[in-house]
């Protein structure tokens, strides 16, 4: 989140820079203030003196006109007797003290100059550029020419001489002096001092906007996915202590079958149908929702549920129908990709939010479990129907040490003969209580935790006693990562390698659907089975996108059509076709087909148009904790 510290520091020195700028204004105010009234104090004494010396011309020689004016001071004595006066108000502030007179040509002339030097003789003309000269005769009133220098006073003061009216001449006075300079001088180290403040404000300011912008960029590459450009782990861990639960959806989003594209067409084409992916989620929600890189194919979606624009649900069947109608093109492979969402509706129902994630990916699970491609949803009313009986990694581990495991079976139907081919066995948990905890209850919860390893462990001990001194079949589902597993692989070696004839009745079912990383060794633990003579099967066969390929060359036995493609065959064309062709091409590869979720009657029949090999669902027979016979079939 954003670094408050950084933040405040910047808008204090933000304040304090407008506060300085003020005052360094209000000081130039200030300066200019005081010249101003320096001027007028200075013109004010001036214009009374020159007001009583006017009034003494006029009254003394009775002036009517500029020609009265002109004769009056054509006498020397006069005009000395007047410069003697007017020369009282020099000082070393006023310098030049003037009469000036416009001649008939309108040209400037001295009637008498009281200067102490440079004095201008009688009737010299005075040659001037600045309009007030002019302006002064047309509207009888003082004018101030100021000169444009700042370190000094210097201004020229006009005061008109009036009679009758009309100006008929002009005082001009020069006036200048130094209090600016000292007035400057005084405040200048004040003005000095506030713009090195100002300078130094900005400096500052620019430092933390750098910094800000270092944090931001930073935060950003910490924050985000390089991939996907959409947000990563590290962000969620920032967010989580501040999001309120209560204003959010969570939803856990997962490429269906994203490891089968990584295989086939290699890491490169994978990465891109990841962007690609993200880029669509991206459009398909909302800017006040968070998307969420949780890891390798898997998105954490954060849905705000406080806009009243669409439903949390809505959200997400546009987010998976939007995925569904793109296709990718990859180096001229045209790739399309679906999304399973495991939805929870209200996490601020649980403790944190990890709780909360953990529902979700449960959710995810079944969705993936249940074919993929579609959204399935969490909230407490499903509380008790799906979730309030969920069991806990600590409830399973402690059923594993009081010997509580064991197992149902599902007979596996033969047709043509009549007869029971294998029995499926599948986990179940025996409560204190004595009630039966199915799968679904525990099995999400435990994935990629040692507990599921020592589940399967306790399973196949369970089967191979069961099964060791029988002839009946039994069909065992495994993941790739069981396989892989020392102390797994130990088991099916040390109970299958010793017993060849129980070995001979064994079948592992392989989720097809599961994500195998290495084909290489995946092959080889496969090869490992049939060495010890076991046959293998291809569970959940075209719930997603099939490595046909690596089906054919790891040479399985049976291959079983996912239940998704089999529960509505008999009312849906297209999975009717699927369906058949899936038959046809394990027939061409030498593999016999087991339909499992036979539900009906109609789905039963319509399997056996298309020349099916086995047949499992409750039609024909639920899971019983014995091993039902023929008989007790349908």
């Amino acid at each position: 989140m954003v670094k408050k510290k950084e933040l405040f520091l910047f808008l204090l020195l933000f304040l304090l820079g407008i506060f300085f700028i003020y005052v360094y204004d209000n000081i130039k105010e200030a300066k200019e203030d005081i010249f101003n009234r320096i001027e007028k104090h200075q013109v004010e004494q001036i214009s009374h003196v020159l007001e009583n010396i006017e009034k003494d011309i006029l009254d003394y020689s009775e002036i009517k006109n500029s020609k009265d004016l002109l004769y009056l001071f054509e006498n020397k004595s006069t005009r000395e007797d007047y410069e003697h006066i007017i020369s009282l108000m020099l000082t070393s502030n006023v310098k030049y003290a003037y009469i000036l007179y416009k001649d008939e040509r309108d040209r400037f002339r001295f009637l008498l100059d009281a200067s102490k030097t440079d004095k201008a003789n009688f009737y010299q003309k005075l040659d001037v550029t600045n309009s007030e000269y002019r302006t002064i005769y047309r509207i009888k009133k003082p004018q101030v020419i100021k000169q444009h220098d700042m370190e000094n006073l210097y201004l020229t003061y006009l005061y008109p001489i009036i009679a009758n009216d009309t100006v008929v001449g002009l005082f001009s006075i020069d006036i200048t002096t130094n209090i600016q300079e000292i007035i400057l001088e005084s405040i200048k180290p004040l003005e000095t001092f506030f713009m090195v403040l100002i300078i130094s404000l900005i400096l500052l300011m620019i430092m933390t906007v750098m910094q800000l912008f270092h944090y931001f960029v930073t935060r950003k590459k910490i924050f985000t996915d390089p991939l996907t450009r959409t947000f990563n782990r590290n962000y969620l861990e920032e967010i989580s202590s501040m999001l309120n639960l209560s204003h959010y959806s969570i939803a856990m989003l997962d490429l269906d079958k994203f490891k089968v594209i990584n295989d086939t067409y290699g890491h490169k084409a994978g990465d891109y149908i990841l962007a690609q992916a993200a880029k669509v989620f991206k459009k398909s929600i909302r800017d006040s929702d968070i998307l969420i890189r949780y890891g390798g194919e898997e998105f954490l979606l954060l849905i705000n549920n406080r806009h009243k624009d669409s439903s949390t649900f809505s959200i997400c069947e546009r987010l998976k129908d939007n995925l569904s109608k793109q296709t990718f093109v990859y180096d001229t492979n045209e790739i399309k990709v679906n999304v399973s969402i495991g939805l929870h509706k209200h996490p601020a129902l649980e403790k944190n939010m990890q709780e909360a994630i953990k529902i979700a990916d449960r959710m995810l699970y079944i969705a993936k479990k249940n074919g993929r491609n579609q959204i399935v949803c969490y909230d407490e009313k499903s509380q008790n129907d799906i979730s309030s009986s969920s069991k806990n990694i600590g409830f399973v581990k402690q059923a594993l040490n009081e010997n509580r495991i064991t197992c149902y079976y599902q007979p596996i139907y033969c047709n043509n003969y009549n007869t029971i081919k294998n029995y499926e066995a599948l986990v179940r948990i025996i409560a204190k209580d004595g009630s039966i905890i199915s799968p679904l209850q525990f099995l999400p919860q435990l994935r990629h935790t040692n507990i599921y390893y020592k589940l399967t462990q306790t399973i196949l001990l369970l089967v191979f006693e069961k099964f060791k001194h029988n002839e009946k079949h039994v069909s065992i589902n495994i993941n790739f990562s069981d396989l892989i597993n020392p102390d797994i692989e130990n088991t099916i070696i040390s109970h299958l390698g010793s017993n060849p004839h129980l070995a001979s009745r064994v079948t592992f079912e392989i989720l097809e659907s599961d994500e195998i990383d290495n084909i290489k060794l995946f092959k080889e633990k496969i090869k490992l089975l049939h060495s010890l003579k076991a046959k293998v099967s291809i569970d959940d066969f075209g719930s997603g996108y099939s490595n046909f390929k690596t089906i054919i060359d790891i040479e399985a036995n049976y291959l079983k059509i996912d239940g998704s493609l089999i529960k509505n065959i008999d009312t849906n064309d297209k999975d009717f076709k699927v369906v058949k062709s899936i038959i046809h091409f394990a027939h061409q590869a030498n593999m016999q087909t087991i339909a499992e979720f036979v539900h009906s009657k109609e789905v039963f029949d319509k399997l056996l148009e298309l020349d099916i090999d086995y047949l499992q669902g409750y039609y024909i027979a639920e899971p019983k904790s014995t091993l039902l016979e023929v008989h007790e079939l349908f």
